[in-house]
């Protein structure tokens, strides 16, 4: 399968999906996930920490996942394809894939197996031609989503629903797939913190190296060089194979009990790291938005990137944030209800100049201590009594 996917590279590149298909799996740690999402908070859709709120931003997913965060949302009808696109979903799938999985002709199975893509994938003939090499990359993106970038609970399907997306190939990366990822993310997270509920979707990979790199004492040993995307580190790294329960003890209580400056707030400033980074996920276009605080759109689902909240990220010093903006009417969204047409519903929250705030040097990311505090403030925002500690040794 890897000497068929070196053919598809020039075609996964067109599509922006190049830098996550290098990507390989590695064994998650349950038990040290479980102990985030314990502090995962849905209102603010960041860690509560002891040194204070921390989260996954689109940096994170750009530095670590390679995948374009500027663009349109990702977006459109969950089943509704023969309204909006007069199209039969079957036989889209055969024009866009060259195939259709056995018995969902004429079904509501929404639901291709990822184990069908995967035996198509490892079956591919060396002798096509363009269009039949476009075809096979449509199948691989695919399989990266159902099974690394946008997976559900069980990571063994990948819903139909991303085909009239990949149709117009060259279009495929003018969408930002980046905070598609992040969104689906921010809502498993949020939905992981009931405690009833079972298992968690979203993107692992990105939960688990953004932990290893904030909190490196946590990672694995690896000694060879830096790769992008940044997640290749961990390829192939196997965590100690203990008792669950025992390694959630352990990892609650290190979380509890911090060393000084434990937590890396700018681990991608390391020049070894910066020497890896392709120009365009330094800086402009996908640079642009790391600092912004937006609306995550996904089909339906909205969640809010609330960057103020986590200015020292970013090399600012943190002040009281903005009050969260109360989306829980988008928390209860589901799959079951009604369906439509959502990048014109939901077109309000993309553009909204209301939400997106840029975080831009110096008026944001500076040291809000020296700030006069007006007299009507409210009374938590007033000064607190000066501290002054030992030096570091």
């Amino acid at each position: 399968m890897e000497i068929r996917r070196e053919r598809l590279d020039p075609y996964l590149r067109r599509t922006g999906f190049y830098h996550a298909s290098l990507i390989k799996r590695f064994e998650y740690d349950n038990p040290l996930i479980s102990a985030f999402v314990e502090r995962w908070r849905p209102e603010t859709h960041t860690f509560h920490l002891p040194w204070g709120e921390s989260t996954i931003t689109l940096e994170d997913v750009a530095m670590q996942l390679g995948l374009p965060v500027d663009g349109e949302p990702v977006s459109g009808t969950l089943r509704s394809w023969s309204k909006f696109h007069q199209r039969d979903i079957w036989e889209w799938c055969h024009e866009l894939l060259g195939e259709v999985p056995p018995g969902h002709v004429g079904t509501t199975k929404y639901n291709i197996k990822l184990k069908w893509l995967r035996t198509r994938l490892q079956q591919m003939p060396l002798d096509l031609d363009d269009n039949g090499l476009m075809q096979y990359a449509r199948s691989y993106i695919l399989y990266l989503l159902g099974g690394v970038l946008l997976p559900d609970k069980a990571n063994n399907t990948v819903h139909v629903r991303y085909l009239p997306l990949l149709a117009d190939f060259d279009a495929i990366s003018t969408y930002s797939w980046g905070s598609a990822v992040l969104c689906w993310l921010y809502r498993s997270m949020c939905l992981a913190t009931d405690y009833s509920v079972e298992g968690m979707a979203g993107c692992h990979t990105l939960l688990m190296s953004w932990i290893y790199y904030r909190l490196p004492f946590w990672a694995p040993d690896v000694t060879t060089a830096f790769s992008f995307p940044l997640a290749t580190r961990w390829a192939g790294k196997k965590r100690k194979n203990d008792y669950a329960e025992q390694r959630l003890l352990r990892h609650r209580l290190r979380l509890d009990n911090p060393q000084v400056d434990e937590f890396l707030w700018q681990p991608y400033m390391d020049p070894q790291i910066l020497s890896r980074v392709p120009a365009e996920f330094l800086g402009h276009p996908h640079g642009d938005f790391y600092s912004a605080v937006v609306p995550l759109i996904f089909f339906r689902w909205i969640e809010i990137l609330n960057v103020d909240r986590v200015l020292r990220q970013f090399g600012g010093k943190q002040g009281p944030p903005n009050p969260p903006l109360n989306i829980d009417t988008f928390h209860r969204q589901s799959a079951r209800n009604d369906d439509g047409w959502w990048p014109v519903r939901l077109s309000e929250w993309w553009y909204s100049e209301r939400t997106r705030r840029f975080l831009s040097a110096p008026d944001a990311l500076h040291d809000p201590r020296g700030d006069v505090v007006p007299a009507d403030a409210p009374a938590e925002y007033e000064r607190g009594p000066v501290i002054n500690l030992p030096p570091v040794p």
